[in-house]
């Protein structure tokens, strides 16, 4: 079967004054499933959310072809965006609510754009409502709803046309720890219940590892990276994704860190990855044991992702350097090893 939504050969370049251009998104292939929950991640300016408004045509591309089930947006008048529209719908970081309309007349609002009739919209809103968790919020207004409760109503409209495809625009960036995770939680309900396909685009790793099948990492417009969540966390191929990884995990030591490691530690330090596979473990710890080299581990980080673990460990390995090198090279044969020098970061 054919993606939900594909993307082929996408850029989207910004004029940047003086004749210059930014190419916020630079050639990008990508096809998400129907059903599923892709999370896109990346740092700030990496071009996640001009992504994503090119999904429901708030942007068209300047290059390549965006198609949302058999629609080319780029070929469409206005009647067809408006179609298209209507099965794409937008969670913001903001909410983005009227604050002179009660919980009801927002989450009302576009059913009464798309001309439902007044019974209609009350019955599709009380339903709405009620599946979000906030049926008695119903007559207030989002100066009196807390963050969560307010981004539970933008899910709600977000939801009211029954769309297809959901956009989760940094979500959850505004909300405490606690009140994210009821809403990452409420967002796979949809998912598991609707079965809405659902594109998360986030700066959180947190956010995707808790929800997401999939992960696309972009890095300065570009796609580098996309799979399972855990194979791409676990063992990223990419430069800029294992930065990334690491510096959320924080399973790597920095720079200042490194440098007071050194000053106790002389002997030549490699940080080796833990992976879900004990006999990789197994072997790891074996290779350890059968060289004439004295290692100890001196900083690290393990989490869990989808109930299996990954991180890495860093160790001090001193002995002669042929023995090192030879501990090196066995090692490498069975995870990925990094040797770090004082410009590691």
């Amino acid at each position: 079967m054919a993606p939900l939504i594909s993307l082929r050969g996408v850029s989207k370049a910004f004029p940047a004054g003086r004749g210059r251009v930014v190419r916020a998104v630079d050639g990008v292939d990508l096809d998400v499933e129907d059903g599923e929950i892709t999370g896109v991640i990346g740092h700030s300016g990496a071009g996640k959310s001009t992504l994503v408004r090119m999904i429901n045509a708030l942007e068209l591309p300047t290059e390549g072809t965006v198609t949302v089930g058999s629609r080319v947006t780029g070929e469409l008048g206005e009647r067809g965006l408006r179609e298209l529209r209507g099965e794409v719908g937008m969670i913001f970081q903001q909410f983005n609510l009227f604050a002179s309309r009660s919980v009801a007349g927002n989450v009302g609002y576009p059913l009464r754009i798309a001309g439902w009739s007044r019974e209609r919209r009350r019955e599709r809103v009380a339903e709405l409502l009620e599946f979000v968790g906030i049926a008695e919020k119903a007559r207030q207004y989002p100066a009196q709803l807390s963050g969560g409760q307010k981004q539970r109503v933008g899910i709600a409209r977000a939801l009211a046309t029954s769309p297809r495809i959901l956009l989760a625009d940094e979500a959850t960036s505004a909300l405490d720890p606690e009140t994210t995770k009821d809403v990452l939680a409420l967002l796979k309900r949809i998912n598991r219940e609707l079965g809405t396909t659902i594109v998360v685009i986030t700066h959180e790793m947190d956010v995707v590892s808790s929800i997401c099948d999939t992960v696309v990492v972009m890095d300065r417009g570009r796609v580098i990276e996309r799979g399972p969540v855990y194979d791409v966390f676990s063992a990223p191929r990419e430069p800029a994704t294992r930065r990334f990884v690491h510096s959320v995990l924080h399973d790597r030591p920095s720079e200042e860190t490194l440098a007071r490691l050194r000053e106790h530690f002389p002997g030549r330090i490699v940080t080796v990855a833990v992976r879900d596979d004990p006999a990789v473990r197994t072997a790891v710890s074996q290779v350890i044991a059968g060289h004439d080299v004295r290692s100890t581990i001196i900083y690290g980080g393990i989490r869990e992702l989808a109930e299996k673990p990954f991180g890495s460990i860093t160790f001090e390995l001193a002995g002669d350097d042929p023995a090192v090198e030879a501990l090196i090279a066995d090692l490498r044969a069975h995870t990925y090893v990094e040797e770090l020098t004082q410009e590691a970061s």
